[in-house]
C-alpha cells in the first residue's frame, strides 16, 4: 500500500533488486523463513505477492475502507474452513527496515513483528539485514 503513496511521510519506497533474485531468494530468505517458521510450529506460510507491499506508515492511514480492503486482499482471504476447522495461512513479508521487527526469535535469532487476529498470527514482518544480502551474494 505504501506504493501507493497513500498517507506515507515521504514519496521515497526503497525496493532491494538484484541481478539473480530466485538464487536469494532460494538460497538465503527461504531458508530462513522455513526456519522460523518451523520453530514456531507453522507450516502453512507464504510471502505476500510480487509487487505487494505494506509497511507501518500503512497501519496510520485515514482511510480505513482502503486499508481494510487491501488488508482483506493480501493478509485474510486465504482464510478458509476445512472438515469443520478454521484454517488461517500466514502471510509474511520481507523488511529491511530494523523499525517494523521489534521482536526477537529466541530460537533462531530472526527479528520479526506479528499481526494476530484472534489469538491467532495471520501476518509477519521478518526483517532481513542487508549486509546479509551482501554476503550472500558475494559468495
Amino acid at each position: 500500500m505504501i506504493s501507493k503513496k497513500i498517507n506515507a511521510k515521504s514519496s521515497f519506497t526503497a525496493y532491494l533488486s538484484v541481478k539473480d533474485n530466485e538464487g536469494v531468494n532460494e538460497g538465503l530468505i527461504i531458508p530462513l523463513v522455513s526456519e522460523f517458521f518451523n520453530k514456531r510450529g507453522i507450516i502453512n506460510f507464504s510471502s505476500l505477492s510480487e509487487g505487494v507491499d505494506i509497511s507501518d506508515e500503512d497501519f496510520k492511514s485515514k482511510n480505513f475502507e482502503d486499508f481494510f480492503k487491501y488488508f482483506y486482499d493480501y493478509i485474510v482471504i486465504d482464510i478458509n474452513k476445512v472438515n469443520n476447522k478454521i484454517e488461517i495461512p500466514v502471510k509474511y513479508c520481507i523488511t529491511l527496515d530494523k523499525e517494523n521487527c521489534l521482536e526477537k526469535c529466541e530460537k533462531t535469532g530472526v527479528r520479526y513483528d506479528e499481526i494476530i487476529l484472534y489469538n491467532q498470527p495471520v501476518f509477519y514482518f521478518i526483517y532481513i539485514n542487508i549486509e546479509d544480502v551482501f554476503s550472500f551474494l558475494r559468495k
